[in-house]
């Protein structure tokens, strides 16, 4: 049972009555929906936390903070982008200037040497290698380690000297040493004490002669790039060139990447007493720098070199001799796809 107000007079009476009995007036109960609206109707209107009037300045504020946003996404945008592009064009750069994908040489030489012309490039070779490590032969001074015989009709001997009297046997390109010890420098040459382990000759020892032999990593990969064909060079090209470019190769980690590599002599160019000989070293697998020139200089007396610069390029150009004993060597320089 509920309670209602009389039309009339505007006295409470219980719903359950016909009339008032007040003033006589039929009482008239309203439906559900209706009475809710009028018991709301004398309360004190609430308003929920999402009713609640928002300052004036709160949308001025809010459109504000919205433009600020849009101006530092735009702002950001147009940075990353820049980014983008200064990072492509210095990528480019490097690229065209780098030794990618061949090993990293700048512990030997400075590229930033090479000056860029329209058709070809150019470098001094004492630019190029000032402040950095000189690649050149290197001659195992002690302690034992495995080689292999590189040259033909290499003699093993009774003692380090070049005499008929010292003539022990001939061992071949390919033959393995065990190396025992160095013996030093006698009669032009360098010279070590070693066991023949293969051959025809295998068993024998005696010294001979460090121009005729080779670490067994660089032999394997003259065995893997030179000697199985595609190359100019084969077992009786003198024993100083295939040693100076399987020394290059080895740098240039071939060893481990094992790459499709074809292998030339491309230029020889004879310097007063010294040869400089130009190699063409390119990677059939790979478009961007796939092509290194290598620069050897030979010494007339001996059999040592020194690697004047590897560099990313096609062909040799010129090469001339500065008082001062550097060179400037003009190729041209690799084509970069882009």
């Amino acid at each position: 049972m509920g309670v209602i107000k009389c039309s009339q007079c505007g006295r409470i009476v219980p719903d359950t009555l016909e009339a008032c009995p007040k003033c006589g007036s039929p009482i008239v109960v309203a439906a559900p929906n209706e009475a809710n609206i009028s018991a709301d109707a004398t309360k004190t209107p609430q308003h929920t936390p999402t009713e609640e009037v928002k300052p004036k300045h709160s949308s001025t504020k809010r459109t504000v903070v919205l433009l600020i946003s849009a101006i530092f996404a735009v702002a950001l945008i147009a940075g990353g982008a820049f980014i983008i592009i200064g990072g492509s064009n210095s990528d480019a750069d490097t690229e065209a200037h780098g030794y990618a994908p061949w090993g990293d040489l700048s512990a030997y030489y400075n590229l930033d040497a090479i000056v860029e012309e329209e058709d070809f490039s150019h470098f001094n070779t004492y630019e190029l290698t000032h402040d950095r490590l000189a690649l050149t032969r290197e001659h195992v001074a002690e302690g034992e380690y495995s080689a292999v015989v590189l040259g033909t009709g290499v003699w093993v001997r009774s003692y380090p000297q070049l005499k008929n009297r010292t003539k022990r046997c001939q061992v071949q390109t390919g033959d393995n040493l065990l190396v025992t010890r160095s013996a030093g420098y006698s009669d032009g040459s360098y010279w070590s004490y070693a066991s023949v382990l293969t051959g025809r000759r295998a068993g024998k020892e005696g010294y001979i002669s460090n121009d005729y032999i080779i670490e067994q990593d660089k032999f394997d990969v003259l065995q893997r790039y030179i000697f199985s064909g595609g190359s100019n060079m084969n077992v009786v090209t003198p024993a100083k060139y295939l040693n100076a470019i399987a020394t290059v190769l080895v740098k240039l980690n071939v060893h481990k990447r094992f790459p499709n590599l074809q292998v030339s002599i491309l230029d020889t160019a004879v310097m007063g007493q010294n040869m400089i000989v130009t190699y063409k070293v390119h990677d059939l697998n790979v478009v961007k720098n796939s092509t290194l020139l290598v620069f050897v200089q030979f010494f007339g007396n001996n059999n040592d070199y020194i690697v004047l610069g590897v560099v990313p390029g096609t062909s040799v150009n010129h090469i001339a001799q500065n008082v001062n004993g550097s060179y400037d060597i003009y190729y041209v320089k690799q084509n970069i796809i882009q």
